[in-house]
């Protein structure tokens, strides 16, 4: 007997030869064919006909995966294992799920928040931030800890902002704003309201004219770095920014989640990643088998996804050590509340109108642009569409 599953990068593929390799210990016969191949590639085969038995889910909706028939409903199955339901976070289950129904079973998350380096804080004199503070607290000590050369150039800047959509969100909804509806249909009224653009307005303003947080990407490779070397005193990126910290350097830090932009509780985002059975699966309790070794917290290969991002369970949270960790915790605990952003709930709809690439060229403008205008735009055509 064979089972193919999906693999769509590298975290995955690791984790997967490790379930590959218990499972057919266990089962001596079955043969798990793990595909790797790019996401539209699997996109493809499952138009084709041709999808692989498990499916990897990076978060999109999952309603409208389980109402076109692309995954099957893993309800009736979950009520007879060893799941338990409650021992997820709340974000991540509910992720998974719609009306009633679990379409994947979610093995990581990831969800943003602000590190910060103690050591400049001190230095300056600077208090550290602390849950529930405001985007005005934030602005404020952006500012008093950029620091600056004899010729007036900027040496290290008080914050890092990624010049990316993701960690924008949660500060659109703290400010009573949103991209789209809830439901993912209509932008015009949400992503073009004065709330989001204001919003937007006053993030894309820390480039320029404050300058407090420097232009380019600062990757994975190197983010840590430039923290080491106080090039930067804030970063505002997501739970993935730990796993490159060496153990020596992780005292320096500490985290915080983001500020409120406006009245409303911080919500945070998230995103959640999983993996689900195909609709096309010609063996289901095969799969569903080989599912809960790859993904439940008893087993070693469902434990490993925490080596990686963010545990989505509180058993998996205790035994790797993330309930303990102070790094680790605001983000776990952010996972009680957080919600899925506009771009999973469109299944990356709204990418087609307005992504990453297009947000950086409005950062790196020098002029500053008509943010209201580009976003009814925006929003129009993502209307026409729908």
């Amino acid at each position: 007997m064979r089972l193919s599953v999906a693999a769509s990068d590298d975290k995955n593929q690791k984790v997967l030869e490790l379930a590959k390799k218990q499972f057919e210990e266990k089962h001596p016969g079955v043969e798990i064919e793990i595909v790797t191949l790019p996401r539209e590639i699997i996109e493809r085969s499952i138009r084709e006909g041709s999808a692989p038995d498990l499916l990897d889910w990076d978060g999109s909706n999952i309603g409208d995966l389980l109402d076109r028939g692309i995954i099957l409903d893993l309800t009736s199955l979950m009520d007879n294992s060893a799941f338990d339901v409650l021992d997820f976070y709340p974000s991540a289950l509910n992720a998974a799920s719609d009306k009633g129904r679990i379409g994947a079973i979610p093995v990581m998350a990831e969800v943003p928040g602000v590190f910060y380096n103690k050591a400049l804080f001190d230095e300056a004199g600077v208090a550290y931030p602390k849950d529930n503070w405001t985007w005005d607290e934030f602005v404020r000590k952006a500012q008093m800890l950029n620091s600056y050369d004899a010729d007036g150039e900027v040496v290290r800047y008080g914050a890092y902002l990624v010049p990316r959509l993701l960690p924008v969100e949660p500060l659109v909804w703290s400010r009573g704003g949103a991209f789209l509806s809830e439901d993912g249909e209509k932008a015009s009224g949400y992503l073009d309201s004065p709330e989001t653009a204001e919003t937007i307005r006053r993030y894309l303003e820390m480039y320029h004219p404050l300058e407090v947080t420097p232009f380019e990407d600062v990757g994975a490779e190197t983010w840590v770095a430039c923290f080491i070397h106080h090039k930067m005193a804030m970063y505002y990126d997501a739970s993935w920014a730990i796993k490159p910290m060496a153990r020596e350097h992780r005292e320096q830090f500490g985290v915080v989640m983001p500020p409120r932009m406006g009245e409303e509780p911080l919500r945070n985002i998230v995103q959640v990643y999983g993996y689900c059975i195909s609709a096309q699966c010609q063996n289901v309790p095969l799969a569903w088998t080989f599912l809960q070794e790859l993904t439940s917290p008893h087993t070693e290969a469902g434990r490993e996804w925490a080596k990686h991002n963010l545990a989505v369970s509180r058993t998996v949270a205790g035994v790797s050590g993330q309930q303990a960790d102070s790094l680790y915790q605001p983000f776990l605990a952010s996972l009680e509340n957080a919600r899925l952003g506009a771009f999973d709930v469109s299944s990356l709809r709204l990418w087609d109108y307005w992504n990453n690439d297009i947000f950086q060229e409005w950062v790196l403008r020098e002029s500053r642009i008509n943010v209201e205008e580009r976003l009814r735009i925006i929003a129009r055509e993502y209307d026409d569409h729908q």
